[in-house]
């Protein structure tokens, strides 16, 4: 699997925070999140993989994520104070 880079992991661990329902789905817009379509689905992958997300949904209609689990809080925190 490829590995994203820190920016595309800021990026949808950043709008996922605004999540705060544990039972509400984001759905993630790559032209909103500012990456190709391409670099949000392996980001999302790698960190859905890592348990940064309560609940999350593959489909043909695009990539959903919940709120941040507590890995996933860890994570961001790690990517924006470096």
């Amino acid at each position: 699997m490829l590995c994203p880079s820190n920016a595309d992991c800021n990026a949808i661990l950043s709008a996922a925070s605004c999540v705060s329902d544990a039972e509400v789905l984001l759905a993630l817009d790559h032209k909103h999140l500012g990456l190709s379509r391409n670099a949000m689905e392996t980001a999302a992958a790698f960190l859905t993989e890592r348990g940064c997300f309560s609940r999350y949904s593959f489909c043909a209609a695009g990539v959903s994520v919940g709120a941040l689990s507590l890995q996933g809080r860890l994570r961001l925190d790690q990517l924006t104070n470096g």
